[in-house]
């Protein structure tokens, strides 16, 4: 009976393995979005952070407006991650994804990235939900969205 055991712990082993690699990995592949949703990136060096805690509470306030926008916010802690507002969202394993857009060297970063996967706006400091919305508003595809059709 053991012996069985063993032998499909070791079968499976490697598949569940194999499986979670995969799932690391995707979860840091933003280009799956690439013309389907908006993001905002949050970098944080510490969840304590001010401009981050108070990025998340501005976010919140709108989050109907973002939705309707389009929008999937990725909070990224160091080797971290995790989307959406909800606390009690888990983090997961994110290697790459800070070291790529921690241009600043600031404890807080702010990105936007269009559907077209380029940076839209970048800042240090927390960004008012009006701005954002503002902005995005601005964008070709969203214009055309909203316009009256005649």
């Amino acid at each position: 009976m053991q012996k069985v055991v063993l032998l499909g712990m070791k079968i499976i082993f490697p598949f569940l393995l194999f499986f979670l690699c995969v799932q690391i990995s995707q979860s840091q592949d933003l280009s799956k979005h690439h013309w389907e949703n908006r993001l905002i990136l949050l970098l944080t060096e510490d969840l304590a952070d001010e401009d981050f805690n108070s990025q998340i509470k501005e976010l919140e306030s709108g989050l109907i407006g973002l939705e309707e926008r389009k929008v999937i916010v990725y909070q990224v802690y160091q080797h971290q991650m995790k989307v959406g507002l909800e606390k009690d969202a888990e983090w997961t394993a994110a290697t790459n994804l800070y070291k790529k857009y921690d241009e600043k060297n600031s404890p807080f970063e702010f990105y936007l990235i269009g559907l077209d996967g380029k940076v839209k706006l970048q800042d240090t400091s927390c960004i008012s939900i009006d701005k954002i919305q503002d902005l995005i508003d601005t964008m070709p595809i969203r214009k055309n969205k909203i316009q009256p059709k005649t």
